[in-house]
């Protein structure tokens, strides 16, 4: 549990079109979200390789360490004041492309994760390398899992031991034939983790004929909708998290307690 209660945070979710392999024009629609909700959101938060699509095309066009997008996010986010979620591909380390969920602060400090579970019907094992940790974030108070797309088929990766943290983000490129179980596995995930869950998807259609339709959502940890976008087209959520009702209800209902314990050992 935190120390102290956490404040309620204001959260933006853009369900949003990616321009194919462009990072500029992604960039600069980054920026364009980011006025038009200035003021509005603490935290705002983008789909899955925000900046390119999802594609092996797009690995070939990596950001460097604190690269280009990097600079820019952090740039962003310490301008405009509030702080920005989603994924990118970058290079970090020893030559290795991940697909990197990054939550930069409003101060431009930067907390990352790469994406664990790498979807091999769509090559990804090919161009990108996985996770060997899974780090939880801080913002606000409060507690924060990043997950990236497939990773959320995984129970054990999303597992919330001792209520470690409060809120899970998934950010995806999800289509639309799998678009049921995205919707399920969201809830799914906040029921059994008694947390508060986004999924942030991308909408349209991309170059390798894979359409997108979205269904972004905010959910409580009973599994109920906050907010959730109308399929198939751009759409802004906006919310705000309070911790009180998830406190109560982890007291009220303590499963955690029985969970299961486990170690997570990653090769």
């Amino acid at each position: 549990m935190p120390n102290q209660t956490p404040s309620p945070i204001r959260i933006a979710v853009v369900q949003c079109t990616i321009l194919w392999n462009d990072i500029s024009g992604n960039c600069q629609q980054i920026e364009r979200y980011v006025q038009q909700l200035q003021g509005q959101a603490d935290l705002i938060i983008f789909p899955e390789t925000i900046t390119t699509g999802f594609s092996a095309e797009a690995a070939q066009r990596a950001d460097s360490q604190k690269g280009e997008v990097y600079t820019f996010l952090q740039k962003i986010a310490s301008e405009y004041q509030v702080a920005l979620a989603g994924s990118y591909l970058t290079e970090w380390g020893e030559g290795k492309v991940y697909n990197m969920f990054f939550l930069f602060d409003q101060e431009g400090k930067a907390q990352l994760q790469p994406k664990r579970h790498l979807f091999a019907p769509g090559g990804e094992r090919a161009f990108v390398s996985p996770a060997m940790e899974r780090t939880i974030f801080t913002f606000h108070g409060w507690r924060i899992l990043p997950v990236i797309c497939y990773d959320m088929r995984f129970p054990v990766w999303c597992r919330n031991r001792q209520n470690e943290y409060d809120l899970m983000i998934c950010v995806a490129n999800w289509p639309r034939p799998r678009r049921r179980v995205f919707s399920t596995l969201l809830r799914a995930r906040a029921m059994e983790n008694l947390c508060y869950a986004i999924g942030v998807n991308r909408v349209g259609e991309d170059p390798q004929g894979l359409v997108y339709t979205g269904d972004s959502a905010i959910l409580n940890a009973r599994g109920e909708t906050l907010a959730e976008a109308k399929a198939s087209q751009e759409e802004i959520l906006l919310t705000s998290l309070d911790y009180t009702p998830l406190s109560e209800l982890r007291h009220k209902f303590p499963v955690w307690e029985d969970a299961d314990s486990f170690t997570l050992r990653l090769n």
